[in-house]
This record gives C-alpha cells, sequence and structure tokens, in this order.
C-alpha cells in the first residue's frame, strides 16, 4: 500500500498588527485653543496723579509814607510785623528809602554790591541783627534780584533763605549755625540773642512784584 501523505500543518496566522491609522483620534481631548483666554481679566485700577500742594497766597498789600518806613522796621508799631507770619518787601519807586536806613540802626546790605554778598558779610550782618535785635535789610536798589539773592544766603549755610523767611533764623539752634569759634565773646551764646526785636526786609524800588514774592513776603508799597 503506497504510504499515506502526512497533513499539511498550518502555519498560525500572525495577528495584523495595527497602524497608526487606526488608533484613536486624540481629537476630542481639549486643546490650547479651548483655554479660557485672559481677555476678560479686569485692568489693574490707574494710579491717580498725586495732586499739588496749594501755593500760599498773597497777603493783602500795606501802603505808607516813606519817613514811616524807618521806625516801622525799627518800632513794629502796632506789630504789624510780628503778628504777619511773612517778612515785609517794600516797595520805593523813588529810591530815598535806600538813603534813610543808612542813617538808622538798621543793617543794611546791596545785592549789586559784591563785596557785600560775601558769606561772610552776609553772616556777620545777620548776626549782629539777631545778636543787638536789629533789623536786616537787604537793598535791591531798582531790580528784580530775588533769586540771586536768595543764592547768596543759601552760600552762608544751607537752608538759610528758607529759616529767613518762615523767621525760623530766630531759634537758638539755627542761630548756632551761624555762629563762628572765632566770632567775639558776645556772640557765642545764642541764648543771649535779643531775637524778640530782630527783623528781616528787603527793599526795593522796581513797582512790579513777582508772584513768588508775593507768596513768601508782605508787599509795603512806600511813596
Amino acid at each position: 500500500m503506497p504510504p499515506k501523505k502526512s497533513p499539511a500543518t498550518k502555519t498560525a496566522a500572525k495577528p495584523a498588527t495595527k497602524t497608526a491609522g487606526g488608533a484613536k483620534s486624540t481629537g476630542g481631548a481639549k486643546g490650547a485653543g479651548a483655554a479660557k483666554g485672559t481677555g476678560g481679566a479686569k485692568a489693574p485700577p490707574q494710579a491717580k496723579p498725586t495732586e499739588e500742594p496749594p501755593k500760599p497766597k498773597a497777603l493783602p498789600e500795606i501802603e505808607m509814607g516813606v519817613k514811616s518806613i524807618p521806625e516801622f522796621l525799627l518800632e513794629d508799631v502796632g506789630e504789624v510785623i510780628k503778628k504777619s507770619p511773612r517778612w515785609p518787601y517794600i516797595v520805593n519807586p523813588s529810591g530815598v528809602l535806600s538813603t534813610f536806613v543808612k542813617y538808622r540802626n538798621i543793617n543794611v546790605l546791596r545785592v549789586m554790591d559784591q563785596h557785600e554778598m560775601e558769606a561772610e558779610m552776609i553772616r556777620k550782618g545777620l548776626l549782629g541783627a539777631l545778636r543787638y535785635g536789629k533789623p536786616f535789610l537787604i537793598d535791591m536798589e531798582d531790580n528784580d534780584l530775588f533769586t540771586p539773592m536768595t543764592e547768596f544766603l543759601d552760600r552762608v549755610i544751607p537752608g538759610l533763605t528758607d529759616m529767613l523767611l518762615t523767621k525760623k533764623i530766630t531759634e537758638e539752634e539755627n542761630i548756632d549755625k551761624l555762629i563762628r569759634k572765632n566770632d567775639d565773646e558776645d556772640y557765642q551764646r545764642s541764648i543771649t540773642y535779643q531775637t524778640d526785636n530782630f527783623r528781616f526786609a528787603i527793599l526795593t524800588k522796581k513797582i512790579e512784584v513777582s508772584d513768588e514774592v508775593k507768596s513768601k513776603m508782605f508787599i509795603v508799597r512806600a511813596d
């Protein structure tokens, strides 16, 4: 008998491999486009601009005769100067007061005189007026030299202009800043200074007065 044929051995088929195309799509996931934007966020409130402090108002002007000015400075009849928070700015168009004050017990310095505007001259003139209770007057003649005058004052000690215009120069601690070791013995102790009778004033021929001056001094017109 012929031999029986062996049955063919079946080879197991390999399972088909899924391709990338068969992979499940991730389209259902929320993408970045679905994220909430910031368009709806509130902008931070803007800071309010800082308001400038109100400028000091000009005080009413005073009128008086030329011959009354020296006594006004020396005696302060009616305590007009004492009661005011500011010193007088005297306008005398004729210029005769520049002569009158030279012959009274008043320490006078002229802005137009280079020597008199030296720091040491200003210091001594101011210190003497504070020590012996006298008026200290700066004569600007027929010019508006308020700003240069303040620069000359601040060369003596920083901040002297402010101390002078606010009347704080009469305080002992500020007087001490003016005193030097080589000054005479009479000047060494600020407690002995006669500050109650000290007065400061500016004299000018110029009729027009700037707003800056009006805000820092009171105007006296002497004709």
